[in-house]
């Protein structure tokens, strides 16, 4: 019997999502864990993996096209099946509204149709172009996919840019957003993007720089945002609404942790570990000890998970993303480096896998490596607490009555207060700052 193939929920935030491209073509076979199709959402390129076996008869959502979780977007069956007409129809890509340009804001020039007229020698002669000037890629094959991030190819659309055209500089050669930038600014115009600004606009020599209006308004540039940028505005927006937040901070003696990190470092099975590693265990250490902090409030009632999967905040080049370590308080050690390090590079390199960004219950956002003092976090919709972790700085303590030097981290909790009190946060805490002075319990 016919099966229809949904498009499946491949992260926590997803609604939607484009099919870039089919694996499989229509009358091919399929086996269980064969790869699909390659589906874009509002924050990476995931893959649609097939839990059936049998024939694609037929393609429901083609490759262009988006689809709505839960949406038919194919039929798998027995060869020679008949198919009855589509229960889903695909839904049509979304067209973007236009930007609304306030008049305050002077909004970027229009992109010439006809070719720019080169400048005058007088200003040729000082225009020196960017070291990261990007070298023109030769065009793929026909029917490869070019490798590009979301929001790369939104800004490439919108400047008429052909990606084939752009060399990527992100892993594998992704294109990614500063390589748009650095293919837009090297057309012949006289600005030059930095890092995502426009740097100064440079003015004919025999025409006098326009005077600065003194009281007037303010001019500046309008960016659209990114896919993934509107969903982290609109899904924080919705955590700082509908949670009431509530901060609780400790501050934790960290030569002991960074001892074992520094003999564990050199053996082969703990292969890249870093601080951050024995942070998510010692979350997982205390989640275990104070389970109050690891619940949500779902349809009005308080949802308490049967798992602990710690999800890592990620920085990446469109913006944030959270890989999740599943059974963080079950795995050992060693194993529990091995699986973030896997799960943080897959998501670093744009290729997540679905199991990747689903299923966490309580998130840690480190800005260690920042030389940061103290920060709060904003909880992640879907969750109750998120642990915000700054640097391990050098501090004068007193120890036993005497003054010292101690390697000092402070780390605040974010609870939704609704569910989550003062004292469940403190006593999650607590425990948490024991797995880290006493680090042999992360060995347990």
């Amino acid at each position: 019997m016919a099966t229809e193939i949904k498009m499946p929920q491949l992260s926590d935030t997803m609604s939607s999502g484009k099919i870039l491209s089919w694996k499989k073509n229509e009358g091919d076979t399929v086996k269980r864990g064969d790869i699909l199709a390659e589906v874009e959402t509002e924050k990476a390129n995931l893959e649609i993996e097939s839990f059936q076996q049998g024939t694609l008869l037929k393609i429901l959502v083609p490759a262009g096209t988006m689809g709505k979780v839960g949406d038919a977007i194919a039929v798998i069956g027995q060869p020679g099946e008949q198919v009855a007409a589509p229960v889903a129809a695909a839904t049509p890509p979304a067209v973007q509204p236009a930007a609304v340009q306030h008049a305050p804001v002077s909004a970027p020039p229009p992109r010439p149709s006809a070719p720019v007229v080169a400048a005058p020698a007088s200003i040729a002669s000082n225009y020196t172009a960017p070291r990261s000037m990007p070298i023109p890629a030769a065009r793929m094959s026909e029917g490869e996919r070019i490798k590009a991030s979301p929001l790369a190819r939104k800004m490439a659309e919108e400047r008429n840019i052909d990606l084939s055209a752009v060399r990527g500089s992100g892993p594998e050669g992704r294109i990614v957003k500063r390589d748009i930038e650095q293919a837009n600014g090297a057309a012949p115009q006289l600005s030059v993007m930095h890092g995502g600004a426009a740097a100064a606009p440079q003015y004919h020599p025999q025409q006098p720089a326009p005077a600065r209006s003194e009281g007037g308004p303010l001019t500046g540039t309008m960016t659209p945002m990114s896919k993934m940028r509107e969903v982290i505005a609109r899904r924080m927006q919705e955590s700082v609404t509908q949670s009431p937040h509530f901060y609780v901070t400790t501050s934790i003696e960290m030569s002991a942790a960074k001892s074992l990190y520094s003999v564990l470092k050199e053996r082969p099975e703990f292969k890249g570990i870093s601080l951050n590693h024995l942070v998510i265990k010692a979350v997982a250490y205390g989640i275990a000890n104070e389970p109050r902090v690891n619940r949500t409030v779902r349809d009005g009632q308080i949802f308490t998970p049967d798992s602990i999967n710690v999800g890592i905040i990620t920085a990446i080049d469109d913006g944030l993303l959270i890989p999740v370590v599943k059974d963080a308080d079950k795995l050992q050690l060693k194993d529990l480096v091995f699986e973030a390090r896997a799960a943080v590079e897959r998501a670093r390199a744009g290729r997540p896998s679905a199991a990747d960004l689903t299923g966490g219950t309580f998130s840690v956002s480190n800005m260690g490596m920042y030389d940061v003092e103290n920060f709060t976090a904003i909880i992640n919709p879907g969750q109750g607490s998120v642990l915000a972790v700054s640097s391990a700085l050098e501090q004068p303590i007193v120890k036993n009555g005497q003054l010292s030097v101690g390697l000092m981290m402070k780390a605040t909790i974010s609870v939704d207060h609704r569910i989550i009190d003062g004292l469940m946060a403190a006593t999650f805490l607590k425990h948490f700052k024991a797995a880290l002075e006493t680090p042999a319990l992360l060995l347990l």
